[in-house]
Protein backbone atom coordinates (compact mmCIF):
# COMPACT_ATOMS: atom_id res chain seq x y z
CA UNK A 1 0.00 0.00 0.00
CA UNK A 2 1.46 3.16 -0.95
CA UNK A 3 0.72 5.84 1.47
CA UNK A 4 1.65 9.45 1.61
CA UNK A 5 2.63 12.75 3.67
CA UNK A 6 3.77 16.42 3.21
CA UNK A 7 6.40 16.87 5.18
CA UNK A 8 8.78 20.26 5.75
CA UNK A 9 12.16 20.14 3.98
CA UNK A 10 14.30 20.20 7.11
CA UNK A 11 11.98 16.92 8.19
CA UNK A 12 12.59 14.22 5.15
CA UNK A 13 11.45 11.77 5.28
CA UNK A 14 9.21 12.81 8.32
CA UNK A 15 8.28 9.23 9.70
CA UNK A 16 9.56 9.55 13.16
CA UNK A 17 6.47 10.82 14.29
CA UNK A 18 8.07 14.00 16.57
CA UNK A 19 6.17 16.22 15.41
CA UNK A 20 3.02 14.97 16.94
CA UNK A 21 5.16 13.39 19.91
CA UNK A 22 5.99 17.14 20.76
CA UNK A 23 2.62 18.44 19.89
CA UNK A 24 -0.33 15.69 19.59
CA UNK A 25 -2.58 15.49 17.01
CA UNK A 26 -6.27 14.39 16.61
CA UNK A 27 -5.43 10.93 17.25
CA UNK A 28 -2.59 10.64 19.57
CA UNK A 29 -1.65 13.12 23.10
CA UNK A 30 1.38 15.19 23.50
CA UNK A 31 4.12 12.34 24.20
CA UNK A 32 3.54 9.63 22.31
CA UNK A 33 4.97 9.42 18.50
CA UNK A 34 2.36 8.77 15.32
CA UNK A 35 3.22 9.00 12.03
CA UNK A 36 -0.48 10.64 9.67
CA UNK A 37 -0.16 9.64 6.50
CA UNK A 38 -2.85 9.72 4.04
CA UNK A 39 -4.34 7.46 1.25
CA UNK A 40 -3.65 9.68 -1.49
CA UNK A 41 -1.35 13.02 -2.24
CA UNK A 42 -4.51 15.04 -3.07
CA UNK A 43 -5.62 13.71 0.68
CA UNK A 44 -2.46 14.74 2.53
CA UNK A 45 -2.13 17.97 0.67
CA UNK A 46 -6.22 19.13 2.12
CA UNK A 47 -4.87 17.46 5.78
CA UNK A 48 -1.67 20.23 5.24
CA UNK A 49 -3.58 22.80 3.74
CA UNK A 50 -7.06 23.27 6.69
CA UNK A 51 -4.56 22.86 9.17
CA UNK A 52 -2.23 26.49 7.90
CA UNK A 53 -2.59 29.69 9.59
CA UNK A 54 -4.44 32.30 8.13
CA UNK A 55 -1.06 34.00 7.39
CA UNK A 56 -0.06 30.66 5.75
CA UNK A 57 -2.97 30.65 3.29
CA UNK A 58 -1.78 33.83 1.65
CA UNK A 59 -1.14 33.65 -2.02
CA UNK A 60 2.57 34.08 -2.49
CA UNK A 61 3.02 32.64 1.15
CA UNK A 62 1.80 29.65 0.82
CA UNK A 63 4.35 26.98 2.08
CA UNK A 64 7.15 24.61 0.04
CA UNK A 65 6.86 21.10 1.29
CA UNK A 66 8.33 17.01 0.15
CA UNK A 67 5.45 14.95 -0.99
CA UNK A 68 7.04 11.59 0.57
CA UNK A 69 5.26 8.16 -0.38
CA UNK A 70 5.95 4.99 1.89
CA UNK A 71 4.94 1.34 1.11
CA UNK A 72 3.47 -0.23 3.65
CA UNK A 73 2.44 -3.69 3.61
CA UNK A 74 -1.23 -3.84 3.66
CA UNK A 75 -1.83 -6.51 6.04
CA UNK A 76 0.17 -4.52 8.68
CA UNK A 77 -2.78 -1.87 8.69
CA UNK A 78 -5.79 -2.51 10.84
CA UNK A 79 -9.09 -0.82 9.72
CA UNK A 80 -11.36 -1.21 12.89
CA UNK A 81 -14.18 0.71 10.87
CA UNK A 82 -14.45 4.09 13.37
CA UNK A 83 -17.16 6.34 12.88
CA UNK A 84 -16.31 9.18 10.32
CA UNK A 85 -16.70 11.49 13.24
CA UNK A 86 -15.64 11.45 17.10
CA UNK A 87 -14.22 14.12 19.34
CA UNK A 88 -10.83 14.55 19.05
CA UNK A 89 -10.75 13.79 23.36
CA UNK A 90 -11.99 10.07 21.72
CA UNK A 91 -10.23 9.75 19.11
CA UNK A 92 -7.01 10.74 20.82
CA UNK A 93 -7.96 8.17 23.48
CA UNK A 94 -8.48 5.61 21.23
CA UNK A 95 -5.00 6.39 19.16
CA UNK A 96 -3.06 6.44 22.57
CA UNK A 97 -4.61 3.11 23.43
CA UNK A 98 -4.08 1.47 19.86
CA UNK A 99 -0.18 3.31 20.44
CA UNK A 100 0.30 1.24 23.31
CA UNK A 101 -0.84 -2.10 22.88
CA UNK A 102 1.81 -2.39 19.81
CA UNK A 103 -1.15 -4.49 17.72
CA UNK A 104 -0.47 -2.98 14.53
CA UNK A 105 2.00 -1.33 12.62
CA UNK A 106 -0.95 0.98 11.34
CA UNK A 107 -4.52 1.84 11.61
CA UNK A 108 -7.29 3.46 8.94
CA UNK A 109 -8.93 6.33 10.25
CA UNK A 110 -11.28 8.30 8.84
CA UNK A 111 -9.83 11.76 7.53
CA UNK A 112 -11.84 14.43 9.11
CA UNK A 113 -11.54 16.43 6.29
CA UNK A 114 -13.25 14.56 4.02
CA UNK A 115 -14.28 11.66 6.00
CA UNK A 116 -15.45 8.79 3.19
CA UNK A 117 -11.55 9.02 3.28
CA UNK A 118 -8.79 7.10 5.11
CA UNK A 119 -5.63 8.57 6.47
CA UNK A 120 -3.20 5.67 7.92
CA UNK A 121 -1.90 6.09 11.38
CA UNK A 122 1.62 4.62 11.97
CA UNK A 123 2.99 3.04 15.41
CA UNK A 124 6.72 4.46 14.50
CA UNK A 125 7.82 2.57 17.49
CA UNK A 126 6.17 -0.62 16.40
CA UNK A 127 9.00 -3.26 15.10
CA UNK A 128 7.76 -3.36 11.41
CA UNK A 129 8.30 -0.03 11.13
CA UNK A 130 11.52 -0.62 9.91
CA UNK A 131 9.93 -2.31 6.81
CA UNK A 132 8.58 0.62 5.64
CA UNK A 133 10.08 2.09 2.31
CA UNK A 134 10.41 5.58 1.08
CA UNK A 135 8.94 5.02 -2.25
CA UNK A 136 9.05 8.99 -3.20
CA UNK A 137 10.46 12.19 -2.14
CA UNK A 138 9.66 14.68 -4.02
CA UNK A 139 9.11 18.89 -3.94
CA UNK A 140 5.67 19.85 -3.43
CA UNK A 141 4.39 23.43 -3.78
CA UNK A 142 0.55 24.01 -3.05
CA UNK A 143 -0.93 26.01 -6.73
CA UNK A 144 -1.15 30.03 -5.71
CA UNK A 145 -4.38 29.82 -6.41
CA UNK A 146 -5.56 27.90 -2.97
CA UNK A 147 -4.06 31.39 -1.57
CA UNK A 148 -6.26 33.86 -0.93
Amino acid sequence: MRLWRLTGPGFVPGIDGEGSRIWGGTWNSPGLPMVYLSSSLALSALEVLVNLAPHQRRRGELPTYVAVAVEVDDGAIADPGFPSRQEVAMSQAVGDAWLRSASSLGLSVPSRVIPLERNVLLNPRHPAMVEVRVAVSEPFVFDDRLGY
